[in-house]
Parts: C-alpha cells; structure tokens; sequence
C-alpha cells in the first residue's frame, strides 16, 4: 500500500475502502464496480491496487487520486484474486475458472492465458524473483510456474 499503515477492504456492496489502520479512518470509499468486489492486489511501489469481483472483471485504482484507471476482462467467471509481478509491468488475475490471465500493465491487455485448475483458483504467489508463480486451487492442487514461458515446473497434492 501507499505505505505500511493503510490496508484495503472488500464487500458485497460493491465497495471497497482504503483505512489508515493507525488511526482507524477511512481514507478512500470507492463504489465503481457492478459486482460485489473481492480480491487485492497492491502494487510493487504502493501506487495502484487491483480490486477483483464477482463479475469477472479486474479494475485497478491510483491509490493517490481515487480514480479508476484501467479494467481488465477476460475471466469467465468471478475473479478471487489479484497479484502484481514483482517487476511491476505485469498483473496476474485467477477465479472460479480454473485460468490464470496475466496482464500487461504498459499495454493493458492480456499477454497469456493458462489452464492451470480444474476448478476455482484461490491464491496467487509470485516469489521475490518474479520468476515464479505458486496458484492454489480448490481442486487440491498447488502448482508452480515457471514466468519466462508459463509451463509448469512442479505440483504438490495432498488437499482433498
């Protein structure tokens, strides 16, 4: 976030609110999303967040105006969660579809799509290199990917 002291809620209202955690105050109330909002993503430099929601679209806000600047669609279905690459240029987006899309930030469109669950996708991870990312579904899977070509390098089962 902006800094260490804020944090970003969700609801079913179709908000979502920025609070100052210290001080216990809303900062930001934003209602331009159709569905109810779910997943966040904060930016690697605190500037942007990416709020997901049931409609399958992907809205990212600036943080220091308020303001919309971008949605991504794409998602068949509600998207759960957001998660910025570590070099800041991309943002990768999973849901009930079992895809996870990634985006590209300067270009702001989709730049891959991967098959990676049988079902709903309920986290994403990128390790602090970038070139990895962990997707957790509710099909028992956790999966790594590989981020130069998007092919899997590994799955851990145990999670029924």
């Amino acid at each position: 976030p902006m800094d260490a002291k804020c944090c970003v809620t969700t609801s079913f209202d179709h908000t979502w609110r920025l609070w100052d955690v210290e001080t216990q105050k809303e900062l930001l109330l934003q209602d331009g999303h159709g569905y109810e909002t779910y997943g966040v993503g904060f930016h690697t430099d605190g500037s942007l967040v990416s709020i997901t929601d049931f409609g399958g679209v992907v809205q990212l806000w600036d943080l220091r105006s308020g303001k919309a600047v971008c949605h991504f669609l794409g998602h068949a279905k509600r998207v759960l969660c957001s998660q910025f690459h570590p070099n800041g240029t991309q943002l990768t987006t999973a849901g009930d579809d079992g895809t996870v899309k990634v985006w590209d930030l300067r270009r702001k469109k989709q730049m891959a799509s991967i098959p990676a669950h049988s079902g709903l996708i309920s986290q994403l991870h990128y390790d602090p290199t970038g070139e990895l990312l962990v997707s957790s579904g509710f099909d028992g899977l956790v999966r790594s990917w590989r981020t130069r070509d998007w092919n899997m390098m590994g799955e851990l089962r145990g999670h029924e």
